[in-house]
């Protein structure tokens, strides 16, 4: 949950910034690529790293084409190979100690 001191972005500013409707903006929430901070659709709050998810998301979907089931995928496989990317980072620093 955010801060009082964080900034947060209603549904109408978000869908303008990344150029999406309205019924864009409740699909992707819907396939889980975004969570609001408010359970309730007429009070949605999206928080500014939320914002440059939904703003990635939107690319994919435009730019490949990847319906949004897709995007929900691609985007949990981009945050898989980053984080296995950081593992191997981690772990090579640990052998060079040895080596």
């Amino acid at each position: 949950m955010a801060t009082h001191a964080e900034i947060m972005i209603c549904t109408d500013e978000l869908c303008q910034r990344i150029s999406v409707t309205v019924t864009d903006m409740r699909e992707i929430v819907a396939h889980g690529i975004i969570e609001p901070v408010n359970a309730d659709p007429d009070d949605w709050q999206f928080t500014p790293e939320t914002a440059t998810l939904a703003a990635r998301a939107v690319r994919l979907h435009r730019d490949l084409q990847i319906d949004w089931p897709g995007v929900a995928l691609a985007l949990e496989l981009l945050d898989e190979l980053q984080q296995l990317k950081r593992e191997n980072r981690r772990l090579l620093r640990r052998l060079e100690r040895f080596g």
